[in-house]
């Protein structure tokens, strides 16, 4: 028989005969419903290193990429070198990948520490939502995250995005848990995160003081008496810490100086009606950079607008709205004052509040028992969107250089030159064709592959007579001389290596191809 009785505090207990138990029925519900969040969480996390994972090895890597790979080549001197000359990213991601190529991992290999902080960037947005919102936004953040087509795309990619990403997340969340429970070591976890965020990608640290920025002010003026102490005083120490970051950052301090003293590479980009449309798309559904507005895009920027007005509304809200709002307009200054070649993914350190703000809103219904049918409804369309793009995206979403590269490999003798179009192609031939070494050698590891740089002129002493060449026509700048030139000669095209035309330069029409008039 069981009977019910009551603790000291009023509680409703249940006690079983013969037993010594007598556990509370509100802290049993509790762990019941703390175990469920954990599965569901849990379950979501595997989907995201699911997808993450899948086709890994689908795909070669883009230019920048490949940069990436020669760049963590040679010894320790030429490779700091080659960081500092760069600078346009800070050093720990090719650290991190510097240590992984001591295993002379395959490409796949290269992006599984991507693949890693993805999957963690899912968990620890998830977890910081739960914190400041509730366990039904946390969720639901945390799975429109977890297929978002951009966020995977970036989670596969040899690059410090997804590094970046999760350390600015991991930031905020290690901040709100320190003014939710001041203690040394939750400080130091704190200092420790926001430096690495620094460290991996300059666009996640400007938004990371942003977005806790955001959160401090937010929580200084919290209806919870000791969050609220514990708020204003991190503002009034906060000269001081920024001051400990900025000490622990010297070493690469200069580096970063020099490199935003530079003379921009292009010119600004104008803010258009277009571009606005793109970004939308991007943090919608899209499978690449540059889709067109769709149907999918309104509804998930409908649920933006949703959860931005709920955000306005409540208060561990509101940071959010910064978060995203001044980090998107912050981005966009900066893009104007120093200028680069312009892609969609700068804003990726705003976009994932973007994802959180779309996220309250379903977490919104899915707390009263009367809507939760229609949000899992419209929970289930936003996944099956997610899922259409990805199909998309991993059947033909990025470029593979090893099947032009294969073929040279086969059809071509290593006495046979190699010239490309420009040194976008050279850089991404040479890396499948001879390896990531062929840069540190100078270009001497094997075959010769030659940059014309468009020139038509230079095949009059590099081609030599008699024998067979081949021209790689890819990436950018295009030159239309060239191309109208190498037409006279059979082209066969490689549409997965960015569209390129393979010509193979027969020696039989040499005379004619560089004879007068050319």
């Amino acid at each position: 028989m069981t009977c019910e009785g009551r603790s000291k505090r009023g509680e409703s207990i249940l006690r079983r005969p013969g037993t010594r138990d007598s556990i509370p029925l509100r802290a049993r519900y509790a762990r019941r419903v703390t175990r469920r969040f954990g599965w569901a969480l849990g379950g979501i996390v595997l989907a995201a290193a699911a997808l993450r994972l899948f086709r890994l090895d689908h795909f070669s890597y883009g230019l920048d990429e490949i940069l990436q790979g020669y760049m963590i080549q040679g010894d320790w001197k030429s490779f700091w070198g080659s960081l500092k000359f760069d600078a346009v990213h800070p050093p720990l991601d090719y650290l991190i990948a510097r240590g992984v190529e001591a295993f002379g991992p395959p490409d796949w290999g290269r992006k599984l520490p991507a693949v890693l902080w993805g999957v963690g960037t899912v968990a620890v947005l998830g977890g910081l939502i739960t914190r400041r919102v509730g366990r039904a936004a946390g969720l639901t953040a945390a799975a429109f995250l977890a297929f978002a087509p951009f966020h995977v795309r970036y989670s596969q990619e040899f690059r410090p995005y997804s590094l970046g990403l999760f350390l600015m997340c991991l930031s905020l969340l290690a901040l709100d848990a320190f003014l939710a429970r001041p203690a040394t070591l939750r400080l130091a976890a704190l200092f420790l995160a926001c430096l690495a965020t620094a460290y991996a990608l300059y666009l996640a640290a400007y938004v990371l003081a942003i977005a806790a920025a955001a959160l401090l002010v937010e929580d200084a003026f919290d209806r919870d008496t000791e969050r609220r102490r514990a708020a204003r005083r991190f503002l009034l120490w906060s000269p001081a810490f920024v001051a400990a970051l900025w000490v622990a950052y010297l070493p690469w301090w200069p580096v970063a100086v020099e490199a935003a003293r530079r003379a921009p590479p292009v010119s600004a980009e104008p803010l258009t009606g277009q571009r606005i449309g793109r970004t939308l798309s991007f943090f919608a559904f899209a499978p690449a950079d540059g889709e067109p507005i769709r149907r999918g895009t309104i509804l998930f920027w409908a649920l933006v607008a949703i959860g931005t007005w709920l955000a306005a509304r409540r208060s561990r809200h509101r940071f959010l709205l910064a978060w995203a709002a001044l980090a998107l307009t912050g981005i966009e200054i900066l893009g104007q004052l120093h200028p680069h070649w312009y892609s969609t993914r700068r804003f990726l350190p705003a976009g994932l509040a973007i994802v959180a703000l779309a996220g309250l809103s379903i977490g919104e219904l899915l707390r009263r028992p009367v809507a939760r049918l229609a949000a899992a409804s419209v929970l289930v369309v936003i996944i099956v969107l997610d899922l259409r793009s990805l199909t998309r995206y991993f059947r033909d979403g990025r470029a593979d250089w090893r099947t032009l590269a294969d073929f040279l490999r086969r059809e071509a003798p290593p006495a046979e030159r190699i010239f490309t179009e420009n040194q976008y192609s050279e850089l991404c031939v040479a890396f499948y064709l001879e390896g990531p070494l062929w840069l540190r050698t100078g270009g001497h590891l094997g075959r010769d592959i030659w940059n014309l740089e468009g020139e038509i002129v230079r095949l009059t002493w590099s081609w030599h007579a008699g024998k067979t060449a081949w021209l790689v026509l890819a990436g950018e700048p295009r030159h239309e001389p060239l191309r109208r030139w190498a037409a006279a000669f059979p082209c066969r095209p490689f549409p997965s290596a960015e569209g390129a035309l393979l010509c193979r330069l027969d020696p039989a029409l040499r005379e004619k191809a560089l004879g007068p008039g050319r």
